[in-house]
């Protein structure tokens, strides 16, 4: 009987030192008794902290008569199961360290151990049986969580996201994989920190943002993609949603992990061998801006929640999140569109009728701005109002051969005489057969801003003038300036008149879109942001050497005139000013307008620093991408994603910007 009470005390003896230690435990130092702290924010177990192998600083450790650790070195028998990547100290784990009484007393050695556990009701024997074991306590695996769009995504809402396309190699480019983003760094900071609050890096993974961009009241449904960092299985873990802002509404606010991986694993290539593992949950989640804007920038937070119903351990970790964009100044986004018919009068192969025929192709007015409202520019949470009469009258323009012959030779087109004013229309013709006629793109927004001037008066008013045009260009289907800033014209011409894309393409570029490509110069090198900028730098410093260029011979002028006329304001001093003025008039002008060409230059610079983030040309689905690429300039054309549908977060801040200064 003797051996079996001994047998069974060295059981519960065993089993009680396998209790996890936990805040609040006591300890004991050689004679000293105390109490241990956990200092790290960790699950618990019993409602508090639990102790991991991290908690080996000096205020992890009080004793009541005032002794106190001077060193420490490293946790010894500490358990297998691991919290937060750390592993759990148990009741039996030890620390030696030297500590010391305050005063002339000398230094021990000794080490710190655990007098109980601190977990409530710890009885003095206990049943095997009911022992916890470390070793199986149910631990959060490692996943990250990303709200997506979904596949029938039609330009509802704005949405964006790092597509793994942007950083990894896995388009196929003139037969190269390679990553879309001409600047991978650059690219990481926009998703990772620009517009984040409190950026995370779970598990110290990268974590890249989603962002949404809704109008007040609207309702959006979204996709969950669950990302694998370790295998995972069926387990009790929840994922949960979290609203920084009451008004912004989740449903439902967590989701069993099981549900969002129930379709099975995905496993995706993103260059050479290594591959993204993933699940995707379809139309899980719907978020909403309930009745009151958002007046700064929201968030929900996503975390992964798991409690151990052995241990009592409850595990939280923040894994992913969503930024949901300010939306208070959605009003300041309505813009009022003229919409302008210009045709020849006098060739019906590009008259009024053919613009008819394909406008009606995309349901006309009504057509039009339900697709810019509703898939396009909405995105940026823009709104326009499309007009097409002033004063009861339909607004049109209508332009003869002769008008664009005047026009072509720099020619006033009502007076027929050479006019500065028309000298930016020179060589507007690029083809004058009657039957195939074809005009610079560019030049055309010059020639159509000039004869709406004289025909209506848009020029104080703030909105944009959309011309229809049946002629065709040489390479372009529309065209639109984003300098001057507040430059309010864009054209679609005949190829694309029934394609809605292009119109929200030039509306963009009126409102301050680049492309999201790079340029490329007369020898098809691609000119990078850099080079255009000092481009720009080299045109003002020459614009500034002649305009002095010019202001010293106004000087010579007057000082030869003044020689001339010496014995006379050698009479008359009191005449001089009165005679040099004029001359002076002309240098304030030249002045003024060399700070004029400066502002725009200026402008530009800021546009380019706006527009900063570029593409490889045709490959993604940007509205500001092109659907093709001559990337070798010899007439060979490369077919890239036709479907131009999306906005990113970064364009939708540039739109909004301009629409309120410059149109609404």
């Amino acid at each position: 009987m003797e051996e079996k009470r001994a047998e069974n005390e060295k059981k519960d003896s065993t089993s009680e030192d396998l209790l996890l230690s936990i805040h609040g435990a006591k300890i004991k130092f050689n004679a000293h008794l105390g109490e241990f702290k956990v200092l790290n924010d960790v699950p618990t177990t019993q409602g508090k902290l639990t102790g991991t192998i991290v908690e080996k600083q000096i205020p992890n450790f009080t004793f009541y008569d005032g002794f106190q650790m001077i060193s420490l070195t490293e946790w010894q028998d500490f358990g297998t199961a691991k919290v937060q990547e750390n592993y759990v100290l148990l009741k039996k784990s030890t620390l030696p360290g030297t500590g010391k009484m305050p005063g002339n007393i000398p230094p021990e050695t000794g080490k710190i151990e655990f007098v109980t556990s601190g977990q409530i009701n710890e009885p003095e024997s206990i049943d095997t049986k009911g022992a916890p074991v470390p070793q199986n306590i149910n631990v959060l695996k490692k996943f990250m969580v990303n709200f997506r769009r979904p596949s029938a995504y039609k330009g509802e809402f704005g949405f964006d996201w790092m597509r793994d396309e942007y950083i990894y190699p896995i388009t196929s480019v003139s037969g190269t994989n390679k990553e879309l983003s001409l600047d991978i760094a650059k690219l990481k900071t926009e998703y990772k920190t620009t517009d984040v609050t409190n950026a995370v890096s779970p598990y110290g993974k990268d974590y890249y943002c989603s962002f949404l961009n809704i109008m007040m009241n609207q309702e959006v449904e979204l996709d969950i993609e669950v990302e694998e960092l370790e295998s995972l299985s069926a387990d009790a873990t929840e994922v949960i949603f979290e609203s920084s802002n009451p008004k912004l509404i989740i449903t439902p606010t967590s989701i069993p992990l099981n549900t969002l991986i129930a379709g099975g694993k995905q496993t995706k290539s993103i260059g050479g061998t290594a591959v993204r593992d993933y699940y995707l949950a379809t139309n899980q989640i719907k978020v909403k801006c309930d009745g009151q804007a958002f007046i700064r920038n929201e968030q929900i937070k996503i975390f992964a929640k798991l409690k151990d119903p052995a241990s009592g351990i409850e595990d939280k970790k923040e894994v992913g999140k969503m930024m949901v964009m300010k939306n208070s100044e959605q009003l300041q986004y309505t813009i009022n569109v003229y919409v302008i018919k210009a045709f020849m009068s006098d060739n019906p192969l590009f008259g009024e009728s053919v613009i008819d025929a394909e406008f009606a192709k995309i349901g006309g007015l009504a057509g039009l701005e339900k697709y810019l409202n509703e898939n396009s520019l909405n995105q940026g949470l823009i709104q326009v109002k499309l007009i097409d009469r002033k004063d009861t009258n339909p607004l049109k323009i209508e332009l003869s051969t002769n008008t664009f012959n005047l026009a072509n030779t720099g020619k006033n087109t009502r007076t027929g005489i050479a006019d500065n004013d028309y000298e930016n229309m020179r060589g507007i013709i690029t083809n004058p057969n009657p039957s195939a006629f074809e005009v610079d793109s560019g030049k055309s927004v010059n020639l159509f801003n000039k004869q709406m001037n004289l025909l209506y008066n848009f020029s104080r008013e703030k909105c944009i003038l959309l011309y229809l045009c049946p002629l065709k260009t040489k390479d372009a289907g529309g065209s639109a300036y984003t300098i001057p800033l507040n430059n309010k014209h864009c054209i679609i011409f005949g190829t694309n008149l029934a394609h809605p894309q292009s119109y929200a393409h030039e509306i963009a570029h009126t409102l301050g879109l680049e492309h999201i490509f790079l340029s490329r110069d007369s020898s098809c090198n691609i000119i990078s942001l850099s080079d255009e900028k000092l481009k720009i730098d080299g045109e003002l410093t020459a614009f500034r050497t002649e305009i002095d260029r010019a202001k010293a011979d106004i000087d010579r002028q007057w000082n030869a005139y003044r020689t001339t006329n010496s014995s006379f304001f050698n009479a008359n001093p009191s005449r001089v000013n009165e005679y040099k003025a004029p001359y002076d008039q002309a240098k304030n002008k030249l002045e003024q307008q060399y700070n004029e060409y400066a502002r725009q230059k200026r402008d530009e610079k800021n546009l380019i620093d706006k527009n900063h983030i570029k593409f490889l040309r045709s490959h993604t689905e940007n509205i500001m991408d092109y659907w093709g690429d001559d990337a070798n300039c010899d007439g060979t054309i490369e077919t890239g994603i036709t479907d131009k549908k999306s906005l990113n977060k970064f364009q939708w801040k540039i739109i909004q910007n301009e629409a309120k200064t410059y149109y609404h």
